[in-house]
């Protein structure tokens, strides 16, 4: 396992929106062409057939006040699951990103008010199960292979009610988040650059809690940065 990280100062900014105060600019890789651009400034629910997003398990999506604010599933829909007997009740936001690009770069802000961490959520992920980072009770952790290989792991713990801003760039087996102002988890492993069915990217908070999303751009990933080698060194530490 390689395991990289650093912590610093945390001072990340609580607005009242996450607004255009996410600076955070590609390191690891260049920023090729736009595969979604969005601050929210149109209202609109998401509904089945959304050309950008899937509510996943039946969560409720809807875009207002110049942000998109997730909450779980209806108490109709999670009687239904349950009468089912299926498990995904829809009680944690999801969110998906249909066609979403192998080797991607994405930048937002969001906010999570309220509900409980489980032993799978809050994540973001590129590729159901398969790469994502996991912000836990204890620390987070940069997960590959259906969550069986850690490829760092650090002691932030993500806050509610606080708005984060945050930037992923994956290229090829490299894995790379950063928090603006606060820490920063690298890996590389080949299980960040395996062959999948599909990479779309997916954002859950916690059960039961409320997301807050903010100015989402999301790349197609290009070369690698011909600083990058230098820039790891300042990042990142074994």
């Amino acid at each position: 396992m390689l395991r990289y990280a650093l912590m610093i100062c945390l001072a990340l900014t609580q607005t009242v929106s996450g607004d255009d105060s996410n600076q955070l600019k590609p390191v690891l890789a260049t920023p090729g062409k736009v595969h979604l651009q969005m601050d929210f400034a149109r209202d609109f629910t998401v509904k089945k057939g959304h050309g950008f997003f899937v509510c996943g398990q039946g969560t409720t999506w809807v875009a207002n006040d110049g942000m998109l604010v997730g909450t779980q599933s209806s108490p109709e829909y999670q009687a239904k699951k349950k009468q089912q007997g299926n498990g995904h009740l829809g009680t944690a936001p999801r969110l998906q990103f249909p066609n979403s690009p192998k080797d991607v770069i994405l930048k937002y802000s969001f906010k999570i008010v309220g509900g409980k961490k489980t032993k799978l959520l809050p994540i973001i992920e590129a590729g159901h199960h398969l790469r994502r980072i996991y912000f836990g009770s204890a620390g987070s952790q940069i997960l590959v292979d259906h969550e069986k290989t850690t490829v760092d792991e650090n002691d932030f713990i993500l806050q509610t009610d606080m708005w984060y801003h945050v930037m992923l760039e994956i290229k090829d087996n490299e894995f790379l988040i950063r928090f603006q102002n606060g820490p920063t988890l690298y890996g590389s492993h080949p299980g960040v650059g395996a062959e999948f069915a599909n990479y779309n990217i997916g954002i859950t908070a916690t059960d039961k809690g409320t997301i807050y999303i903010d100015n989402m751009t999301i790349w197609h990933a290009g070369d690698v940065q011909q600083s990058w080698a230098e820039t790891k060194k300042t990042l990142v530490q074994k």
